[in-house]
């Protein structure tokens, strides 16, 4: 049995410092995104990859916080993984557009 593959990265950006932590499985991806050291679950948001037949799509399963945010990184992680993919999202601020490219830098930085 192997384990799953972990990544995690800070960044600070007006004063607070954001975390990406991702979990990789064979068939999936994990990624919680969070501000500070508040470990939590936060907005749940799902996504599945582009295949030949049908296009990706992603929804909403938790939480309306920061929505936009646990969707578009959810997409984000699924495109790039190829794999389905789930994003939790707890940002106190989560409505700033800034935020949303610094969490989009970290997951860029991770392999």
């Amino acid at each position: 049995m192997s384990f799953p593959k972990t990544s995690i990265k800070s960044a600070e950006f007006k004063e607070r410092i954001y975390t990406a932590y991702i979990v990789e499985f064979e068939n999936a991806v994990f990624g919680f995104f969070f501000e500070k050291d508040k470990v939590m679950i936060g907005t749940i948001a799902i996504a599945t990859p582009k295949t030949g037949l049908t296009p990706s799509t992603s929804t909403i399963v938790f939480g309306h916080k920061n929505m936009n945010l646990a969707r578009l990184l959810a997409e984000y992680l699924s495109s790039k993984f190829n794999k389905i993919a789930f994003s939790s999202v707890f940002i106190y601020n989560g409505d700033d557009v800034h935020i949303s490219k610094v969490l989009l830098e970290l997951i860029r930085g991770l392999e």
